[in-house]
């Protein structure tokens, strides 16, 4: 189950991994969500678009960090 963190909002960012790039390239913030459904719904689309690619689109968690 992904809990809020007490102190940070959680976003939902959409992932590409490219396992032709090296390195840093390989993965790449695509977009980012202010709710889970919405990023699931834009990852499986980005699947389906782009489906015959070597491209593959995760979401991942991510906290918010409005400054240090």
């Amino acid at each position: 189950m992904d809990k809020p963190h007490s102190k940070y909002l959680h976003l939902y960012a959409i992932v590409r991994f490219d396992p032709y790039l090296s390195g840093e390239n390989g993965a790449t913030v695509v977009k980012v969500f202010p709710s889970k459904e919405l990023a699931e719904q834009e990852a499986s689309r980005l699947r389906e678009v782009n489906k015959g690619k070597q491209s593959t689109y995760a979401v991942q968690t991510a906290r918010f960090v409005e400054s240090l």
